[in-house]
């Protein structure tokens, strides 16, 4: 039977240390019952209480609406209300007794103190019968690691992380074959925050000491040890996680030293230094997103035909949208596509392809227009939709493949905000045939795309790429300059892109 409840609620059976920054937390109760875990290094969001609750404040589940009912209620609740949410790995799960283990890294001072976040606080103190909230974990979204393909083919797998990819690495060691080569770098303060993990045979573990003092995410005691490492010859398999610029340097050594091959490595920034999930993405983050989608080309036809799990490009865009670094997210509708509404330049039936989390297309829809956004990452139809459920908007978001558009409905207005401009140069000539197939006779398409007149930033295109896709069976209105806005954030801030210059088109079609 499907679950009614998008959130399980957890009951703490036990808690013991594993070292002293280190605690793992079993849990128990009835919403377990149905937990089901298949893969390595599955990803759950908890839901942490806030100070004076004894358990989180959750909403009722609604009649109608699912999970995004119930999303767009949660987000509805008073911020001091509110649950605090936090991203952990589900560290095993016995289905016989009913529990789950989650490991809690305690980050800052010893005993605590005022820069401790709030799963910190929980962990430090949790005792029997305390509660938590957890959503997941979800195999639906769950892209599979590129280690995984590396599983009985004798080559070598390296994980490499610091103490918050402890769990996860645990995973993946239980996951292994037997005989894999598998070689694992772990970064903690000192031998006595090293914990047991499971070693089949073939696995060897180098611990790298950072030092008591210093501080998470300072220095460079893991590249340091990966860099010296002897990883014999062949091909190389890699799984990277742990503060957000540590596993940057090391997927750069990996690539621009030893030559692997960027499809070959799986890296997840778990932490940023200095702030918490709750704050905007910085310049790092979104570097991280930036090298997740130079992973968007498919390998090869043959190695797509026989992998049926999600494609190299909607995992690198689920990630970008799930981490919240997407450098195209600003959280309100793009001004380019504002000025067209204002001006009577969206008209009739509308569709937003390529509508990431939907601002463009909630901002149409809120002034009467009706519109379909359509994207081909399920993580940004996901905020998308719960957007909607929460501003009443009616709009429909669909998973579509904007290369292979669905026939049987057209469009008087399609609106591309940023999408153009990440097809290659062999793939417009299939976008803009996709995009003349829905369109109708007399129809519009509006595209905002990155101008390669611009600071460099992206994926970018030049005046001539639009006029060489509009041609045959399109009349090219408009193409002028105009401005695409980034990621914003206070003036001079590392988390503000600011206004890029972009190229606005509009092609009629034929």
């Amino acid at each position: 039977m499907a679950r009614q409840l998008p959130v399980r609620m957890l009951r703490t059976a036990a808690v013991r240390r594993l070292s002293p920054h280190m605690v793992r937390v079993t849990f128990d109760g009835p919403d377990l019952a149905d937990l089901s875990v298949r893969r390595p290094d599955s990803q759950v969001k908890l839901l942490f209480p806030r100070p004076g609750q004894d358990r989180p404040v959750l909403p009722e589940a609604p009649a109608e609406g699912g999970a995004m009912g119930w999303y767009s209620a949660f987000t509805a609740l008073p911020e001091q209300v509110r649950p605090w949410m936090r991203s952990y790995t589900l560290r095993s799960h016995d289905p016989a007794a009913g529990t789950a283990d989650i490991d809690f890294v305690l980050h800052g001072a010893e005993g605590g103190g005022p820069d401790d976040g709030p799963a910190t606080r929980w962990a430090r103190t949790a005792a029997p019968g305390d509660l938590l909230g957890m959503f997941g974990p979800s195999d639906e979204f769950a892209a599979p690691l590129a280690i995984e393909r590396a599983f009985g083919t004798g080559a070598r797998i390296l994980l490499a992380g610091d103490d918050t990819a402890l769990p996860a690495i645990g995973t993946v060691l239980e996951h292994l074959p037997a005989g894999t080569r598998a070689s694992v770098f772990a970064e903690v303060a000192d031998a006595e925050d090293e914990i047991g993990l499971p070693l089949p045979e073939g696995a060897e573990v180098h611990w790298a000491h950072r030092g008591r003092h210093v501080r998470p995410g300072s220095g460079t005691a893991l590249l340091d040890a990966v860099r010296a490492a002897d990883l014999g010859g062949g091909p190389l398999f890699a799984w990277l996680a742990g503060e957000a610029g540590a596993v940057r340097s090391l997927r750069r050594h990996l690539v621009g030293e030893r030559g692997a091959d960027k499809r070959s490595i799986d890296f997840t920034g778990y932490w940023r230094r200095r702030l918490t999930q709750d704050d905007a993405p910085t310049e790092e983050d979104m570097a991280e997103a930036r090298e997740r989608l130079a992973l968007a080309e498919p390998e090869n036809a043959s190695a797509e035909a026989a992998e049926p799990a999600p494609s190299p490009a909607r995992a690198a865009f689920d990630g970008a949208y799930s981490s919240g670094a997407a450098p195209w997210e600003t959280g309100r509708p793009q001004p380019a596509v504002v000025g067209l509404e204002k001006d009577g330049l969206v008209r009739g039936a509308v569709l937003d392809v390529g509508c990431g989390t939907g601002e463009n297309a909630l901002h149409l829809a809120e002034r009467g227009h009706d519109v379909v956004g359509v994207d081909f990452s399920p993580a940004a139809l996901e905020r998308a939709r719960a957007k909607a459920a929460a501003r009443g908007a009616r709009v429909r978001f669909e998973q579509a493949d904007a290369l292979d558009l669905p026939a049987g409905r057209d469009y008087d207005t399609v609106v591309d905000s940023a999408l153009f401009h990440v097809f290659d140069a062999g793939e417009r000539p299939r976008y803009t045939a996709s995009l003349h197939r829905v369109c109708r006779p007399g129809g519009r398409v509006h595209v905002l795309a990155l101008s390669d007149e611009g600071p460099g930033f992206g994926p970018q295109v030049g005046a001539e790429a639009i006029r060489e896709a509009f041609g045959e069976g399109w009349e090219l209105e408009r193409l002028e300059r105009t401005g695409y806005e980034g990621v914003t954030g206070p003036e001079g801030s590392p988390e503000r892109l600011g206004t890029l210059p972009a190229w606005l088109a509009t092609a009629r079609r034929l």
